[in-house]
């Protein structure tokens, strides 16, 4: 399976002219990172290709493109290594405003009460719950998120 490949387009103005800051792949840890502004830097700054958290400082916005693997991958994954905040079966509680738009084929949203499924086009707005994504496909899907760290 090949790795997805994310294109960042970034503009930026000069001399009140517009055009062009960055043109090319977006950085890529764990998730493709595409922007992030700051309380200091709100017109924004490139991420870089160093680790994120998973949470979005408070007052931060986070863009990025989460490749999602199959459930049975994520869960091996999570078994050998589970990052802080994350539990074994993949749920997690961020202290975030989520925006989720599914890009690829169905996801499921599992929550502690209730499982949700979305297809391509559906949007998520996760506010602060505990939860956790499940990829039931036999390849990785693609979830647009946008992060909002509230406290």
């Amino acid at each position: 399976e090949g790795a997805i490949v994310v294109r960042r387009v970034v503009t930026e103005e000069v001399d009140g002219r517009s055009r062009v800051l960055l043109d090319g792949e977006a950085p890529h840890t764990s998730f493709h990172e595409i922007w992030m502004a700051t309380p200091e830097m709100p017109l924004g700054v490139d991420p870089g290709f160093e680790a994120r958290r998973t949470e979005a400082p408070a007052g931060t916005t986070v863009f990025r493109m989460v490749s999602l693997p199959p459930d049975e991958v994520m869960r091996a994954a999570l078994a050998a290594h589970a990052p802080e905040g994350i539990d074994p079966d993949g749920f997690h509680r961020t202290k975030t405003i989520d925006y989720v738009f599914i890009l690829d084929c169905v996801v499921e949203l599992e929550l502690d009460d209730e499982t949700v499924v979305l297809q391509p086009g559906d949007c998520v707005v996760q506010r602060e719950t505990n939860h956790a994504w499940r990829n039931r496909n036999d390849h990785p899907i693609r979830l647009l998120v946008v992060m909002v760290g509230t406290s």
